[in-house]
């Protein structure tokens, strides 16, 4: 058994043990093929949660800072992380990604590119797009609701997949990114998580 496999299984006990976890949507989660998962990031404790609920082993975009510690980097490389410089354009990293999902493996992206701390989505960013439609998978929306303290119930709703077949053929333009992260992919993972979107917080 692999370290992934065991410390997936002491994260879900300890989970499950602290939250009262329920899953929505299991039906949307398809049984082949390879996908970027999206979701809202609202606690450092997402990822973990995203790997508790998902029967697959996921590998996960992180901010760079966090390997700086030695030990630290090696143990979330080992649970599925990998680098990204936020606030600029990470070729490699992107190009890992392809990689990985070309290789059979699903790939996490927050597509807010960071935290939100009032409770509705930041601005979607081009990344998980990008990447979806590089490597030619389509996209696993997530939503997270609820609140991380003990005992009290967590929600994650996965949403129908977004197709980016339409860019199997066609290299998409940025323009053709953002409108897809902004009418598509925002949109669900706000309706799953039920919080508003960058676009309708003023709402």
């Amino acid at each position: 058994m692999q370290f992934y496999d065991v410390a997936r299984k002491v994260v879900e006990g300890i989970y499950r043990l602290c939250f009262r976890i329920r899953i929505e949507g299991e039906e949307n989660i398809p049984q082949s093929g390879t996908f970027v998962v999206c979701a809202n990031h609202k606690s450092n404790l997402d990822p973990p949660m995203l790997g508790v609920c998902l029967p697959i082993r996921l590998r996960y975009m992180a901010k760079e800072e966090l390997f700086h510690n030695r030990f630290f980097g090696k143990l979330i490389r080992a649970l599925g992380a990998f680098p990204i410089r936020r606030g600029k354009s990470d070729v490699g990293a992107l190009r890992a990604a392809v990689k990985m999902l070309k290789g059979g493996e699903w790939v996490a992206v927050f597509p807010e590119g960071g935290r939100s701390h009032d409770g509705h989505l930041r601005k979607g960013k081009q990344g998980a797009a990008l990447i979806a439609a590089m490597a030619g998978v389509d996209i696993l929306p997530v939503g997270i609701s609820g609140e991380y303290k003990p005992f009290r119930k967590m929600t994650v709703r996965f949403g129908a997949p977004i197709s980016m077949q339409q860019y199997a053929e066609k290299k998409p333009t940025a323009e053709d990114l953002q409108k897809i992260t902004d009418e598509q992919i925002m949109p669900a993972i706000a309706a799953l998580a039920g919080v508003k979107t960058y676009e309708d917080r003023d709402r």
